[in-house]
């Protein structure tokens, strides 16, 4: 998924968590009150660490501990110690669930120490508290404008590439109602997702190896999706390929073409491959409900069906091949009903297109030839 993200790493590094978010309550008469000015005091990187380590350890019930840890946290960020970024991340959040620095630092941890789960677990958590911080108001003193200004930056940035990862491990899972999950949590936060739009053209590509799970995919994404082309047309063409339920791909088939007819170009799809995608399915959909009709004997609506299927589907020979067939002798049952010689000549035009292709309707298009040459004369 080729994507421009935000560089999130710098982002924490050069500023986002660098402002103080949690009070600093000193007493300077109690041991931890002296070991906090001490730490305020010290201007040597290495012995201020050891004393902000020194106050976690023995004041793990103090009032100023969040704002230990969030001293903490970019010094573990910039020496990528990737373990106590993520124990510190936690800790923090589990005092401020909404903590948008410590959400995005412990995706970062995830990230880099290539764990799934943690990935797809703070991914989330940072774009929820990304969402919130978004909506912060503008303060009215113009010295907090600055400040206001760089973490509203931060969250925007943080929200764009919490939804590109979440979306990513979406394409990468391999178990399909993990990944349906996943594309569940994308939908339900951004349905206008570009980054989704690009897992769904991935899993495309891969489905076309497994159908059947491909097709319980795309029956569960239909209960939350009830216009969702794909997997409409999914569902369509698995009953068509087993020529069972018929009525479904009826059902499924005319669905398909009422949301193609209606839907627009979808964000993060170019003109040209929206246009090709909707003369696939357009031209797919047309395909089936004329070919099931003409298994019903409802030949005038086959005829209709597959003569506006035409046009789209010249490039897949075999479903040119059967609407050649079913065209063909479409026009014949209805030259026999009408009495009507120019649905003959129609059929015997489409029998003979049908007959100039290998295949299996091509003993059936003979056939249908010689009826033609037996009752109307011709040829």
């Amino acid at each position: 998924m080729k994507c421009v993200v935000p560089a999130l790493a710098v982002l924490l590094v050069a500023g986002a968590l660098g402002a103080d978010r949690h009070k600093l309550d000193i007493d300077p008469e109690s041991e931890d009150g002296i070991l906090l000015q001490r730490i305020q005091q010290e201007p040597l990187p290495e012995r201020k660490l050891a004393f902000l380590e020194k106050f976690v350890d023995q004041y793990p019930k103090a009032a100023s501990l969040a704002w230990v840890y969030e001293q903490l946290l970019p010094i573990y960020v910039v020496a990528k110690q990737w373990d106590k970024v993520l124990a510190t991340a936690q800790n923090l959040l589990a005092l401020d669930p909404a903590d948008l620095d410590s959400a995005s630092a412990a995706l970062q941890a995830a990230e880099a120490q290539k764990d799934p789960e943690l990935i797809r677990k703070y991914a989330i958590v940072s774009w929820d508290a990304a969402s919130k911080a978004v909506l912060a108001q503008k303060p009215t003193d113009p010295d907090d404008v600055s400040e206001w200004t760089k973490r509203i930056e931060f969250a925007n940035q943080a929200l764009v590439y919490s939804e590109y990862v979440l979306a990513s491990q979406a394409t990468l899972e391999p178990n399909s109602q993990r990944k349906m999950e996943l594309i569940q949590a994308v939908e339900q936060r951004n349905p206008q997702s570009k980054f989704l739009a690009a897992v769904k053209r991935n899993i495309q590509v891969r489905d076309e190896a497994n159908p059947v799970k491909a097709f319980g995919m795309a029956e569960r994404g239909l209960a939350r999706e009830p216009n969702n082309e794909d997997y409409l047309m999914r569902i369509a063409t698995h009953y068509m390929s087993r020529e069972e339920d018929l009525s479904k791909v009826l059902t499924y088939s005319l669905r398909v073409l009422e949301v193609m007819e209606k839907k627009g170009q979808p964000e993060g799809v170019t003109a040209e491959d929206w246009q090709k995608k909707k003369i696939r399915y357009l031209g797919g959909a047309n395909w089936m409900v004329g070919v099931v009709y003409g298994k019903q004997a409802r030949y005038g609506l086959s005829d209709r069906y597959l003569r506006a299927a035409l046009d789209q589907i010249q490039d897949d020979i075999q479903l040119l091949a059967a609407a050649y067939f079913y065209l063909g002798y479409d026009n014949y049952a209805l030259a026999g009903q009408l009495r009507d010689k120019g649905r003959a000549m129609e059929a015997a035009k489409f029998s003979k297109l049908c007959l100039a292709i290998d295949g299996p309707f091509q003993p059936l298009a003979q056939k249908n030839l010689e009826a033609l040459r037996n009752d109307f004369n011709v040829e």
